[in-house]
């Protein structure tokens, strides 16, 4: 029927696999095409013990402490209050640790597939089974759904001659029909057990209707006469290998569908039935995927493409078709539906927002809006026609109507009661101002009940956990370099075609620069027989790829680490930075057998009880690592030096504490302890060095955390005196037994 977002998940599934690696320094060549150059030079950071000593101040309850913050919700996905309620805590701990945070709110990772009317009544569903109503042209809805369906429903359909009757299709073989305008819902069985995914909706009729989609078998069609109750297999007429993303019928016996073959080259294909679907006329050449059409009567119709902003027009009721607009563009122009009201006239919307439209039959398309490059400007997947004036269209971030024939349009997606995703950026400036490390991790995720339960322990709790502990470490410390940590939530819960958090951060923010990119992804997971990670770099970033690598070997020992350069970014964040020519690396798990994999990712079964601990240890030692390394020391700066400082505070001796270090201080020089009543505890002198922080020689103390009789200090807040280069230093040690 109408919109489309099926059709990028389509597309995904033909990406190419990845390439084979191998351990310990050999690098594999890239198996895509030319690499674009670096956005800058790069040299890594000499070994210092100053990181060492940062590295060696994490351990497991840091991490236990990250997951706590991360996993505390039911589910983080996208559209829930638990994903939005996780990236409230994550800004506040960032702030606690000194950062300053700047966070995006936005919606284009809410997902509306299809929109259909009855005269003032709307129906719009979408991604998790969403389903909402209208019964004033679009004013004001109301959600249907109660979220206990996980599916997503990519087609509603109104009964021609009865619009209390309305019908939902999508994923998993769901199919809905509701007999109240769409107030409420019933279930109904299609044929497959589950394995059609429904691509294409119409309802000609209260008993007769008509769907299409794809099994792993391939395409298929069928038709009910009985309101959805029993079903029949259709010989649709298209080709072996071909998909349909799209369906018209003028009446229970004339319709058509539209879609198309994704071998090379793609071929566009629709199909024609005057019998009800019993025999079917195909018409197909060479050119885009065919994902909507829209016929005025039986023999004009419109239909649109996946690319080049494609518009084809017949006007002898399917037989042939012709090209009468396209654009060849820098980008992906694709049109999401059309609608013919009348032999002149006709709408199409699309990508970037776009509103196309023609008042003389198609020979001439001209922009009522023309696309966007702006972040918020989702594609618009599905569009329809309340009134002449009035119309109605979804998609990425996208719930708007018009009500002067798409002249202006207002957007109510943030009034559905639906929480915003949050990108939040934690940034601190270092003395030199010169651009530092970036670290990466969305903390969204999904399963098959995304809704209530969506663990997403190790995807991606886990590459945020060891975020988290870099962030902490270094929080409050004066860096030489920049340092930021991005923290997306657009990586699991959907978002716009082709756009990851990472994506959308550079177009918010094109001024940005930074020296070198760390992206965490799963890393907690391992089985008995692997815990090894792995590094995804590009050829013009071989020499980030190996310096992480030289991070891992100097300050990790224990982590057992392979990396490659294949050159694909499987739309992770830091493929966004690749193709803006920045230097970045992606950190994930490994497997080199197939059963090794984690097949929780994405399920109910993602949960904290199947992540190693030891493996995350190693992944946020190395965040820290790498995350120290780029950012304390710049090239060029003369830093005043700091006043001294105690780590690891709090001092938690129950999650493996054992002693205190004084850092920051001349040579001999002399620290105090007090407990809260002003009675001294512990005194000692710098006697560990020299250390190199901030390009200035230092001297350490080590403390086992005794005092003068050699026993371990209570629970409760100390004081803390140190001499330090500038003078004395006072600071609170709190203990947490």
């Amino acid at each position: 029927m109408r919109g489309l977002t099926l059709l990028s998940i389509a597309l995904a599934n033909l990406a190419a696999g990845q390439a084979v690696v191998s351990p310990h320094g050999e690098l594999i060549p890239p198996i895509s095409g030319p690499p674009s150059p670096a956005a800058q030079d790069y040299s890594p950071a000499p070994y210092s013990d100053e990181v060492a000593a940062l590295v060696d101040l994490v351990n497991a309850g840091d991490v236990e402490d990250a997951l706590d913050l991360v996993l505390a919700e039911d589910t983080r996905f996208t559209p829930t209050e638990g994903c939005f309620d996780t990236g409230a805590s994550l800004t506040a701990s960032l702030l606690a640790w000194g950062y300053g945070v700047t966070e995006d709110s936005f919606f284009t990772t809410l997902v509306f597939s299809d929109a259909d009317s009855a005269g003032e009544d709307l129906c719009a569903v979408g991604q998790a089974g969403l389903i909402y109503t209208s019964s004033d042209g679009g004013v004001v809805w109301t959600r249907r759904d109660d979220g206990s369906d996980p599916s997503s429903l990519y087609e509603v359909a109104y009964a021609a001659d009865d619009p209390s009757k309305v019908s939902a299709a999508g994923s998993s073989g769901t199919f809905l029909t509701s007999a109240d305008g769409g107030a409420t819902w019933t279930a109904f069985e299609l044929p497959g057990e589950g394995s059609l995914t429904v691509t294409a909706l119409e309802r000609p009729s209260a008993g007769v209707i008509y769907v299409a989609g794809y099994t792993p078998d391939g395409m298929a069609a069928l038709k009910s006469t009985d309101g959805g109750a029993s079903w029949n297999y259709l010989a649709h007429g298209f080709p072996a290998g071909a998909t349909c993303f799209g369906m018209f019928f003028l009446d229970e016996d004339t319709g058509w569908l539209c879609g198309g073959t994704t071998g090379s080259p793609y071929r566009s294909c629709i199909s024609r039935t005057t019998d009800g679907g019993e025999t079917w006329e195909l018409w197909s050449a060479v050119g885009p995927l065919v994902v909507n059409l829209s016929f005025a009567d039986a023999d004009t119709g419109f239909a649109v493409g996946n690319d080049y902003e494609t518009i084809f027009r017949t006007t002898d009721g399917g037989a042939n078709w012709e090209t009468v607009h396209s654009f060849d563009g820098p980008d992906y122009e694709y049109l999401g539906d059309v609608e013919a009201l009348s032999v002149t006239n006709a709408v199409a919307v699309g990508y970037g927002g776009c509103v196309l439209s023609t008042d003389d039959g198609g020979d001439v398309w001209g922009y009522l809006r023309e696309p966007s490059d702006e972040p918020d400007w989702g594609h618009r997947t599905a569009l329809t026609v309340v009134d002449p004036e009035r119309w109605f269209a979804a998609g990425y971030g996208a719930f708007e109507r018009t009500d002067d024939g798409g002249i202006g349009w207002y957007n109510g997606i943030a009034e559905l009661g639906l929480p915003p995703a949050v990108n939040i950026y934690a940034f601190k400036t270092g003395a030199s101002a010169e651009p530092g490390p970036l670290i990466i991790a969305p903390y969204d995720c999904a399963s098959e009940n995304p809704w209530f339960d969506a663990p997403g322990a190790d995807a991606n709790g886990s590459g945020t956990a060891a975020a988290l502990v870099a962030a902490k470490v270094l929080g409050a410390l004066e860096t030489g370099r920049n340092l930021g940590f991005l923290f997306t939530a657009t990586r699991y819960s959907g978002g716009d075609l082709g756009q990851s958090g990472g994506r959308r951060f550079l177009a918010k923010n094109p001024g940005f620069e930074c020296r070198a990119i760390l992206d965490l992804e799963a890393v907690g997971y391992a089985n008995d027989a692997n815990r090894d990670l792995l590094l995804t770099g590009n050829v013009p970033g071989e020499e980030l790829t190996d310096a992480v690598y030289g991070y891992a070997h100097d300050y990790v020992p224990g982590l057992t680490l392979y990396r490659t350069t294949n050159g694909f970014d499987f739309g992770h964040d830091h493929g966004a930075f690749w193709d803006a020519g920045f230097l970045a690396v992606l950190l994930g798990e490994y497997y080199p057998e197939e059963d090794e994999r984690n097949y929780n990712i994405g399920t109910v079964h993602d949960t904290r009880d199947t992540l190693s601990p030891g493996q995350m240890l190693h992944a946020a030692r190395l965040a820290t690592a790498f995350a120290a390394a780029e950012a304390l020391f710049a090239d060029e700066v003369a830093l005043e030096p700091r006043d001294p400082y105690v780590f690891p505070n709090p001092f938690r001796p129950g999650r493996g504490h054992t002693t205190l270090t004084f850092a920051g201080m001349p040579a001999g020089g002399l620290i105090r302890v007090y407990d809260i009543s002003g009675s001294l505890v512990y005194e000692g002198t710098a006697d560990e060095g020299p250390y190199v922080e901030d390009g200035l020689a230092t001297w350490r103390h080590t403390w086992d955390a005794t005092n003068s009789s050699g026993v371990p200090l209570a629970g409760g807040v100390y004081i803390y005196y140190a001499q330090g280069p500038r003078g004395d230093a006072v600071g609170k040690l709190a203990v947490i037994p």
